[in-house]
């Protein structure tokens, strides 16, 4: 169901260039001309870096809006769509693939009783520094003739600028201090079919006492109720994105009845599947 995004290359994209630091890629700056559509599981944290153009971004119960200029954190082990929206010119973004070892390294750890946010998709405040960042690393792809940026120097840097927003860096210095990465990417290809916390539980070798700590702990939600949003994000993407009846939608992304199917939707996203599809306006966040 959710392509893995560990190579940097995607579907539709009309330009890919990228960097590789011992034979993986580490940096990557792709061009669209079209509409594209993409289901991702993101192995590793990534930072991307919105150059031109618009898209949506869906994680749970939340669509987030990005245009030229945004930047945003996505953590180790999210399950996303993503929605290109139809370019006036192109669409164009630069993504950094920025490991949990550089992460532990350089930013804050939390404290064992320390409040963080929930692991999410998060938007980076707009600042000069964001855009100053994002123009010399777009420079560098665009001249062949410029050497390849230091990778550790890159990284650091975009560290550096993440660290200043506190909450953010701890919620990433947590994720990296407790992955679960046998639990995503199992739950990448088969997140429809789980019925039961003991299948989640079973995918991670863990018992189910561990696993609701750790989600409670991470992602400040219990698994099923994470399993039932990011259920309903597909879904949301689905209506948007695709002309597939709703019931169809509903079966395909682990609902077994379309009137549960209706009330959990309209309770996540304020409005019914049918309401959903046919909207002009954006309800999304920032």
């Amino acid at each position: 169901m959710y392509t893995p995004f560990d190579s940097l290359s995607l579907t539709g994209q009309h330009t890919n260039k990228t960097w590789e630091q011992q034979g993986r890629n580490w940096a990557s700056y792709s061009v669209y001309r079209d509409q594209a559509t993409h289901e991702l599981y993101i192995p590793q944290t990534v930072l991307n870096l919105v150059v031109q153009g618009e898209k949506r971004m869906y994680d749970g119960r939340q669509v987030h809006y990005l245009r030229s200029g945004d930047a945003m954190v996505i953590p180790a082990g999210s399950l996303l769509c993503s929605e290109i929206l139809q370019p006036q010119r192109q669409y164009g973004s630069i993504n950094l693939v920025i490991p949990d070892e550089m992460i532990l390294g350089l930013l804050k750890r939390p404290g064992n009783k320390a409040h963080t946010v929930g692991r999410a998709l998060t938007t980076l405040p707009v600042n000069s520094h964001w855009h100053d960042f994002s123009q010399s690393l777009l420079r560098h792809f665009a001249d062949d003739t410029l050497t390849t940026p230091d990778y550790y120097n890159i990284l650091s840097h975009a560290l550096h600028l993440i660290s200043g927003e506190e909450a953010i860096s701890a919620m990433l210095a947590k994720a990296a201090m407790y992955p679960l990465p046998e639990v995503m990417e199992k739950l990448s290809t088969g997140i429809a079919e789980v019925r039961l916390l003991e299948d989640v539980a079973a995918m991670g070798h863990m018992s189910t006492a561990t696993l609701k700590r750790r989600f409670r702990d991470i992602y400040h939600s219990s698994p099923m109720h994470w399993v039932l949003e990011k259920r309903l994000q597909m879904a949301g993407f689905l209506l948007r994105t695709t002309e597939q009846p709703i019931a169809e939608i509903a079966y395909s992304t682990g609902f077994e009845d379309v009137t549960h199917f209706y009330r959990q939707f309209r309770r996540c996203f304020k409005a019914t599947p049918l309401q959903w599809r046919k909207m002009e306006t954006d309800l999304f966040s920032k």
